[in-house]
């Protein structure tokens, strides 16, 4: 008799509690930016972990073993997409976690309702550099994109954790309204340098350019994925010059520094070499890599 009391009060106490009990939802993401907006979304119910940490080129890792562990045991699985994180493919197959095969509920691929920068048109040759072949993948660059990622986050989360829905519509609604907010505060910030010129190593700015309508007029590299030349150099030069305005040269810290250094001190330019991730820099949050961002540009 004793028994089966402490047997039921037991069951009561788990149908009280439910969530108290429930395992969180492990989830993988390529990077930090987005391990960030997961943590943002999925708020307790979640542990969220990276493949990669910091500001780094995601189309030219070389995935570990500890990676496949990862994967192996998450529930969720969220990736850059665009062919430019394809070295997570062979993880996936390794891994053989079911759930997280392409078109099932644990795979998400972040790009999916993006939209996509700088896609090519008609025929693509190796004349023509590293040519991404589905656009620009450097889009979480762009704030706006961030609400896009956090909202497929959300749905994703729900469709895996349905007895969380509302505390993931409500990480969702806070996330996106506190974001939108500081967007606002960015965009004043950014203001008064829509007439300057902005020149980039490599185009990886893209997004964030078109996300606070800066003018980008140029980048170091003649075509993407190859070196600068001198030529190129002297005829960017000139195209700046012919500007008369302005000039800030922004690069990443995963690209050559002393060749844009130069170039910007030529053109007496203002120099930006910085994080393009969260988890580089100092910067912990996804919100915060904007702040780092405008406060580097504006300084």
């Amino acid at each position: 008799m004793f028994y089966s009391k402490l047997v039921t009060a037991f069951i009561a106490s788990i149908c009280l509690t439910g969530a108290v009990f429930a395992a969180p939802v492990k989830v993988v993401t390529i990077s930090d930016d987005f391990t960030s907006i997961a943590q943002s979304i999925g708020g307790k119910h979640v542990v969220v972990t990276s493949l990669i940490t910091g500001s780094r080129n995601l189309h030219s890792i070389n995935p570990k073993p500890s990676m496949v562990m990862m994967i192996k045991n998450a529930d969720l699985l969220i990736r850059l997409g665009m062919s430019q994180d394809k070295w997570i493919d062979g993880l996936i197959h390794v891994a053989k976690n079911p759930n997280l095969f392409p078109g099932k509920q644990g795979y998400l691929d972040a790009s999916t309702n993006i939209e996509k920068l700088e896609v090519p048109q008609g025929n693509i040759d190796g004349s023509m550099g590293d040519v991404h072949l589905h656009g620009n993948p450097h889009y979480w660059l762009n704030p706006k994109n961030g609400l896009v990622i956090a909202e497929q986050i959300k749905d994703q989360l729900i469709l895996i954790d349905p007895d969380h829905a509302r505390d993931y519509q409500a990480n969702y609604q806070n996330f996106s309204l506190a974001l939108k907010a500081k967007i606002k505060v960015w965009k004043q910030a950014l203001k008064s340098y829509q007439n300057y010129n902005f020149v980039t190593y490599h185009k990886a700015w893209s997004y964030f350019f078109d996300g606070f309508d800066l003018r980008m007029v140029g980048e170091l590299e003649p075509l993407p994925g190859i070196a600068p030349t001198t030529k190129h150099l002297v005829n960017l030069s000139q195209t700046l010059k012919e500007s008369n305005v302005p000039t800030i040269v922004m690069s990443t810290i995963y690209y050559p520094k002393k060749i844009s250094q130069s170039f910007a001190k030529k053109q007496g330019a203002k120099f930006v070499f910085v994080s393009a991730s969260v988890g580089s820099d100092g910067v912990t949050s996804y919100e915060s890599l904007f702040d780092y961002l405008v406060g580097a540009v504006t300084k």
